[in-house]
């Protein structure tokens, strides 16, 4: 008998960690509560399974006992794509509307960048009855609502959802369980949605600044400009030998007789 390895505690869930499940999880609780505000009696939906009207459910298997009493519905996720929407999916700027301020797309000081991209998948919602009639109300009721309320789906970050709805038809009898003795009937409705990822990658080797040094040096006052070199008379630049230089003090004045 193989045991299961325990895996530690339970990995974080939400929009950015698991996006897959938890759209799948967004698309579960749509339909419950679309379902819940039927009239008891009317395919209500109840979070206790024993007086609901109806069993709304994730991926998973249901047991054959459970559709024969009552009407179920499956919702399972198709394939997700990346869909390319930009040369190395580089995002662009982005600008706060309250304060006006752009956060530009590469941050040259640590190397970051700033990329994103559109994923497109579908989501199926299986429509499982006894009654083909019965299991194909209840795919319209889906797809309907789907459609209707689709607002409130693009609130949590889906895109273009309830546009290319499709709604298939009814499976053959016996083809869902085999052997199958109620002939379980099921109608799937195709929804298909678009949601954005981002992601932000940084240089492994990057050197960040983590402190700086500074060594200022000063000086008081100038130092003394050298005196003029007075050069004495000259003609062309040379300099005249027998010239003498007087100074005004000593020139004799005027004799001025008694």
């Amino acid at each position: 008998m193989s045991v299961r390895v325990p895996s530690g505690l339970p990995q974080p869930q939400g929009v950015s960690e698991d996006p897959l499940s938890q759209y799948t999880r967004v698309f579960t609780k749509f339909l419950q509560l679309v379902f819940a505000s039927f009239a008891k009696g009317n395919y209500q939906w109840s979070s206790d399974s024993e007086t609901s009207d109806i069993i709304i459910q994730g991926e998973g298997t249901m047991a054959l006992e459970v559709v024969e009493k009552r009407p179920s519905i499956i919702v399972s996720r198709g394939p997700v794509a990346f869909t390319n929407v930009a040369i190395d999916q580089f995002a662009g700027p982005l600008l706060d509307a309250k304060t006006g301020r752009i956060t530009l797309n590469y941050d040259p000081a640590t190397g970051s960048r700033r990329h994103t991209d559109l994923l497109a998948s579908t989501m199926t919602y299986n429509c499982l009855s006894s009654e083909g009639l019965e299991a194909q109300r209840l795919a319209w009721i889906c797809a309907y609502a789907t459609r209707a309320l689709k607002r409130s789906l693009m609130q949590v970050g889906i895109h273009r959802v309830g546009e290319d709805i499709q709604v298939g038809a009814e499976s053959a009898p016996g083809a869902i369980v085999q052997p199958d003795t109620t002939e379980i009937i099921m109608v799937s409705v195709s929804v298909p949605f678009f949601f954005q990822q981002t992601w932000t990658v940084e240089p492994e080797d990057k050197t960040l600044l983590n402190q700086v040094s500074i060594a200022l040096r000063s000086e008081v006052g100038l130092p003394e400009s050298p005196q003029p070199v007075i050069r004495g008379p000259g003609m062309n630049g040379q300099l005249l030998m027998g010239a003498q230089s007087v100074r005004i003090d000593e020139i004799p004045g005027p004799v001025v007789g008694p």
